[in-house]
């Protein structure tokens, strides 16, 4: 999904940044929680928000990750009067912060704003969507499943013999993002290695064949056009 800065033209980008404040956030500061008043928007000039929903038990959903140049707070700002997840920076971060009321007042005085803003909207919660989906609908082995299909959107290179995710991948690091033990999603891929859906060599995975994991997430009924995290 194209982060919502980028997607604005100079003077709209201009216009919402004058109207709201800085904010500095350490590494695993919460900027807000589930259940708390929603009154702002927040925009990334530089570092990662992670937004997750609390299932209890220690389990915790990462509905997704946002980086620079993107928004979040908008499930709240635009479809209720509190949020309804949590936001923590995962790195260092600045923020740009603008009231509802502000922001309101923007979108309603600039039709190609507020057009911007809609359809970040709809993707947002269309991703979110689909991440929940693939959680509740298909268990463990699916919302795994939605890990690998991710990585592979956002670091996948095709190669002959499949596709190669650049970045690496700790069995924590999923086992964290998803809210399921670390046993089970290392049981779930050792069972993907010996049936040749994928390899690893230390933390670096080949997807052999990733029309598996779409097989088994039903990605195309899913109206999300390119999952990532």
């Amino acid at each position: 999904m194209e982060p919502l800065l980028l997607r604005l033209e100079t003077n709209d980008y201009n216009m919402l940044i004058a109207d709201s404040e800085r904010l500095r956030v350490k590494k695993g500061e919460l900027i807000f929680s589930e259940g708390s008043l929603a009154e702002n928007l927040y925009f990334i000039s530089k570092g990662e928000i992670r937004i997750f929903k609390d299932l209890g038990e220690n389990k915790k959903l990462t509905i997704f990750t946002r980086s620079e140049q993107d928004g979040f707070g908008e499930i709240g700002i635009f479809s209720g009067n509190k949020y309804s997840n949590t936001a923590q920076a995962t790195k260092n971060s600045e923020l740009f912060i603008i009231k509802k009321a502000e922001l309101e007042k923007l979108l309603g005085q600039n039709g190609g704003l507020g057009l911007q803003f809609t359809r970040w909207v709809a993707e947002s919660l269309e991703e979110s969507k689909a991440r929940i989906r693939d959680f509740i609908a298909f268990g463990s082995e699916g919302a795994v499943a939605s890990m690998f299909v991710r990585y592979s959107n956002m670091y996948g290179i095709v190669t002959p013999k499949g596709i190669r995710i650049t970045e690496p991948i700790m069995i924590r690091d999923i086992s964290n993002y998803i809210g399921i033990s670390r046993e089970t999603v290392s049981r779930i891929v050792n069972k993907w290695k010996a049936q040749g859906i994928l390899t690893n060599d230390n933390k670096y995975f080949l997807i052999k064949d990733i029309n598996y994991f779409k097989k088994l997430l039903a990605c195309e009924k899913c109206g999300v056009e390119n999952c990532v995290m």
